[in-house]
């Protein structure tokens, strides 16, 4: 595993420094690597993990002046097959000017190859993930989209696979009327979560631009409407940061009409160059059934960065569970 990882990191930098005169090649991400210790009943403890002890995510684009090749890159890393999964973003906006067509302050990009996105554009934070993925097409990943932008203010997106006989498809818009307040609503004719057809719609109001705060303040708020079931699923999620003190709420509401809430409170500081937090969390999974379903999380860290590293400790609690884990790991940013 060793040997191939090294093969095939030494085949995309020869890749890198062939391309480099033509193409700017963009690699980013971290490097991490820890260990969870959980402690619990019978109070023995155990590497918390899948097997994994050291993870890298990445991102490597090539940019051209008319289009962005983004490469798959677990299949980069972790390459078993002769090909790299890729997507392609095609700015046909760009490359029709140089045609003499000019369409000014509109914009039109076509997603091409194995990440395109199924879903439906919305502005939910969904800071609990409560809600999970948003309103998807079904797919088998041979679809492809369509992005329509005038200026700042509408964007419209549209993916399809044609492929399947169904012809599933999405196609949704995000506007910002104004300043501080952005929507979003989108459809799709087969919607994953029962094949139906399904909308969303989304709001984020931002009211600390809104208001002229100097602290940040925002609300978001999500609808998802399966038209044949008429099941609803519901999120809303509002959070705030004061001098280090943040502060969230979310609230779900399932298509079995099932609701739960979460609330997090939390501070950073630095002292001496070590930056230190806390949170306190609380989720209740279903209102109906408070004390059978209450969770709540005590965490506490401390990071330092040195020679380009950032060395982190973390500890948390889990009381309902009655479990303590430890969490010691160092990541490097590239």
């Amino acid at each position: 595993m060793k040997k191939k990882f090294v093969l095939t990191l030494a085949l995309v930098l020869m890749v890198a420094v062939g391309l480099s005169a033509a193409t700017p090649l963009t690699v980013s991400g971290t490097f991490t690597t820890g260990y969870a210790f959980k402690f619990a009943d019978p109070n023995v403890y155990t590497q918390n993990e899948d097997g994994n002890e050291a993870e890298v995510a990445t991102v490597v684009d090539f940019t051209g002046d008319f289009w962005k090749v983004s490469l798959d890159s677990t299949a980069v890393l972790y390459q078993t097959d002769a090909e790299v999964a890729a997507t392609a973003e095609l700015y046909l906006d760009k490359a029709l000017a140089t045609e003499g067509i000019d369409m000014g302050d509109i914009a039109l990009t076509l997603h091409v190859g194995n990440g395109v996105s199924g879903g439906a554009p919305t502005v939910l934070a969904d800071l609990n993930d409560f809600r999970g993925s948003a309103l998807e097409m079904a797919t088998t990943g041979d679809n492809f989209g369509i992005t329509l932008g005038y200026s700042d203010l509408v964007t419209v997106y549209v993916s399809a696979d044609p492929t399947l006989t169904a012809l599933p498809m999405v196609i949704g818009a995000t506007v910002n009327p104004i300043d501080g307040v952005s929507a979003a609503v989108g459809f799709s004719n087969d919607y994953t979560a029962a094949g139906n057809n399904g909308l969303v719609v989304s709001a984020k109001a931002d009211v600390a631009k809104l208001a002229g705060l100097d602290f940040a303040l925002a609300a978001t708020g999500e609808m998802i409407y399966d038209l044949d079931a008429s099941d609803t699923v519901i999120t809303a999620d509002a959070s705030t940061t004061i001098e280090g003190i943040g502060l969230w709420v979310a609230y779900f509401k399932d298509a079995a009409d099932v609701n739960a809430f979460a609330v997090e409170a939390s501070y950073e500081t630095v002292i001496d160059k070590f930056t230190v937090g806390a949170s306190l969390k609380a989720q209740i999974d279903d209102l109906s059934d408070i004390a059978g379903t209450d969770e709540y999380t005590i965490v506490a860290n401390a990071k330092y960065a040195m020679g380009g590293a950032t060395y982190n400790v973390e500890a948390k609690y889990e009381v309902a569970a009655v479990a303590f884990t430890l969490t010691p790991s160092v990541s490097i940013s590239f």
